[in-house]
């Protein structure tokens, strides 16, 4: 039983770089009780083989206390030892919200008290789980984020909570992560409550995920962190503490897929959303927006980029209205 331990989930899709480079800061940070689990969603064998690579050499060379295993599923760590590094390689690409489940579910399995999902294009902090078990620890408490910044633009926050306005659902606004914020400002210090959890960057309380559910697979990336948010909102208490650090390079790795393949996902994932926990206000709204918005789209697409994205965009509309059937 791994009382008190923290499962790390890191999901990798061909971003060997960003995913080593997230991977050094979760080995680096200075609490010793967690263990990764690293789920390959089907990489190409070159990515894989240098992600494999470099954690025997990062082991051999900095790490003696960390244990190196390859499994397929469901393997049970009986040694006592600080670390281990688990690598889950999924048979094909089971998408985002999937191939965190699998990671998810073996933490379940295996007993981890407390799982912490980062993005393999996220870089956290030294103190970053001490600060987060902190706060995690509050009364009700269920999941918690970090404050995450902009790893490419300096003093830019990218998120530091979320409220759950009217208008989100009806009009795809974005959760104001783009914009330049005075970061030393008292306002984005200490603790608050938040309605939806950075899904990019997050802390979860094990028995909630088991309890209410982990990520809702009809998303294959998207918007599955508010949803999940939105359950577990519902059972407890969500916070972000601003005092706990994260760097997210934006979209790395999703733009892997290419532009109409992401732009396809993130149409269909947030008609889904609306479908899911919008009310009929939101759906009536929110589905003519989009379809009014495809308009606007093909009359914008005067170069090869704004194609793929008027492309991705209407398969989306078409493979919601036509063909997906959701839950």
């Amino acid at each position: 039983m791994n009382k008190n331990k923290i499962a790390v989930v890191v999901l990798t899709w061909n971003d060997w770089k960003n995913t080593i480079k997230a991977l050094d800061s979760i080995l680096i940070n200075r609490n010793n009780n967690f263990d990764i689990i690293l789920v390959d969603n089907n990489s190409n064998f070159f990515h894989i083989n240098k992600i494999i690579e470099w954690i025997k050499n990062i082991i051999k060379n900095t790490y003696s206390n960390v244990e190196f295993k390859f499994i397929k599923k469901n393997f049970v760590n009986k040694n006592n030892i600080n670390k281990t590094i688990y690598i889950i390689r999924n048979k094909k690409n089971l998408g985002l919200t999937a191939g965190l489940n699998v990671g998810y579910n073996f933490a379940i399995n295996n007993l981890y008290t407390y799982i912490s999902r980062i993005d393999c294009d996220v870089i956290i902090e030294k103190k970053f789980f001490s600060k987060l078990l902190n706060t995690i620890k509050k009364e009700n408490t269920i999941a918690v984020s970090p404050k995450i910044l902009h790893g490419s633009k300096k003093n830019t926050i990218w998120w530091s909570g979320f409220e759950m306005t009217s208008n989100y659902l009806k009009f795809r606004q974005t959760m104001n992560l783009k914009k330049r914020r005075i970061i030393n400002s008292d306002f984005y210090k200490g603790t608050k409550h938040t309605d939806a959890i950075a899904g990019a960057c997050s802390f979860y309380k094990t028995v909630a995920l088991k309890k209410y559910g982990t990520g809702d697979e009809d998303f294959f990336f998207g918007p599955e962190d508010i949803e999940l948010s939105w359950r577990l909102k519902k059972h407890g208490i969500l916070l972000v503490n601003q005092d706990a650090l994260a760097y997210h390079k934006i979209a790395r790795s999703s733009a892997v897929s290419g532009t109409r393949i992401r732009t396809f996902n993130e149409c269909l994932g947030f008609l889904m959303l609306i479908k899911k926990i919008g009310t009929l206000s939101d759906k009536l709204v929110g589905y003519t927006f989009f379809i009014l918005k495809s308009f606007y789209l093909i009359i914008r697409s005067y170069n090869k980029e704004r194609q793929l994205i008027m492309l991705g965009y209407l398969q989306g509309l078409y493979y919601f209205f036509f063909f997906k059937k959701i839950k």
